[in-house]
């Protein structure tokens, strides 16, 4: 990937988190954290791949970016199952409401 793309997948990311960490303050829930977990190691994964591409960081040839994006894989998985959770808590509620 060229590094103007990773860069700007950084600028991208950052926005998300901030945005994110905003919302979760202002609205208090916790469930804004996930997405900030994620969007912080997608961050990060960009910014390592910008300050240092080469880095090993397991004998098996993975280069720290790609741990972090794994990682990240894993946070949002997370984020995406809340997110269905939550869905589905609402759709109830409406049901028994309506």
């Amino acid at each position: 990937m060229p590094p103007s793309l990773t860069g700007l997948l950084l600028v991208v990311f950052l926005i998300h988190l901030v945005a994110f960490a905003v919302l979760g303050l202002r609205r208090r829930q916790v469930y804004y954290l996930a997405l900030v977990v994620t969007f912080s190691l997608l961050s990060a994964s960009m910014a390592a791949r910008l300050a240092m591409p080469d880095s090993h960081l397991r004998d098996d040839g993975m280069t720290v970016d790609e741990v972090l994006r794994i990682a990240a894989c894993a946070a949002a998985a997370v984020s995406i199952g809340w997110t269905l959770v939550r869905l589905r808590a609402r759709i109830a509620r409406n049901r028994s409401n309506g």
